[in-house]
């Protein structure tokens, strides 16, 4: 997605514009959307032109859902003259789609919030599928005491096959799965994951992790799946209460060690790597199940260059 602004941007302005359209308009058609007959004269537009500029009087999000719908598949991309920082969200993100460009007034606010918008739906549209899942054999299950125990509900439901990575370790984190599978006591939640112990770490974006006791509302995690593949997704709500945990400690076949603490119930449950879940009341020493290794140490989340060991 482009950034557009009409002039030039003053010198000290901290933002450079992907088009400047006072300097170069080639290919853009400028509209207005009023009302229905508008859309049909953008309508009659579509698959014509490179470009529509359109902006809103009143601003609302279903004439640009309805445009955006429209020019789905013809070539013609869209996009749209913005002046209200509330309104960037939506113009980015409608429809899951959103629209190819934002024009903007120099606003060193308004272009901060799009920029940041901009990464965040670039991370959404990319399928990472280089997260190399590996297979731990679980070595010992232990009575893991008394402790704030941590879960996790997001703003998207999650597949059977999905879950977030969580550890006590940062160098190896096991794949437990979302709430996903039925229960005659209590109802599926496919948007929640309960995480663990609330020192453990969580995989978010860029192959950074946060403590789960720091996540807070609106901040993101990624979701894994059993093949690797993974998306970002924001969290609506942390749930921390006082539960029964169980220690599981596991191994690789390539001597990488790791550690979770996960609550005493039923409905916390690991995947395999043939995407069965097993439950941790059920789990048995010896079975293997899914975890993902980042091999670096942490400061602050990020992975830095140096030794260090967890025991």
């Amino acid at each position: 997605m482009e950034i557009w602004s009409e002039m030039k941007n003053p010198p000290e302005f901290p933002f450079v514009s992907d088009r400047i359209l006072s300097e170069n308009s080639n290919g853009v058609v400028r509209k207005d959307i009023s009302d229905n007959s508008d859309r049909e004269s953008i309508r009659s537009l579509l698959g014509m032109v490179e470009w529509i500029q359109v902006y809103c009087p009143d601003w609302t999000m279903i004439p640009l859902e309805n445009l955006i719908a429209d020019a789905s598949g013809t070539g013609t991309r869209i996009c749209a003259e913005i002046n209200r920082i509330e309104d960037i969200q939506g113009a980015i993100f409608a429809l899951e789609i959103g629209v190819d460009a934002l024009l903007l007034p120099c606003d060193e606010d308004m272009w901060s919030k799009a920029q940041l918008l901009r990464t965040k739906k670039d991370e959404r549209s990319v399928q990472h599928s280089n997260l190399e899942m590996i297979e731990v054999t679980v070595d010992s299950i232990e009575d893991g005491g008394i402790g704030e125990r941590v879960c996790i509900d997001l703003i998207e439901r999650m597949n059977p096959d999905e879950g977030l990575c969580v550890g006590s370790f940062s160098n190896c984190m096991v794949l437990v799965q979302a709430e996903v599978n039925e229960n005659p006591h209590v109802p599926t939640r496919p948007f929640r994951v309960n995480a663990g112990a609330i020192h453990a770490y969580v995989l978010s974006d860029h192959n950074n992790t946060q403590y789960l006791e720091e996540l807070q509302s609106g901040m993101s995690v990624s979701i894994i799946s059993v093949n690797g593949q993974r998306r970002s997704c924001s969290v609506g709500r942390v749930k921390i209460e006082h539960r029964p945990f169980l220690m599981i400690r596991f191994s690789s076949v390539n001597g990488i060690n790791g550690q979770i603490l996960l609550q005493q119930a039923e409905t916390v449950r690991l995947l395999t790597s043939s995407g069965k879940s097993i439950d941790v009341t059920s789990l048995k020493v010896g079975e293997k199940v899914l975890a993902m290794t980042l091999g670096s140490a942490r400061h602050m989340g990020k992975g830095v260059p140096s030794m260090v060991k967890e025991v």
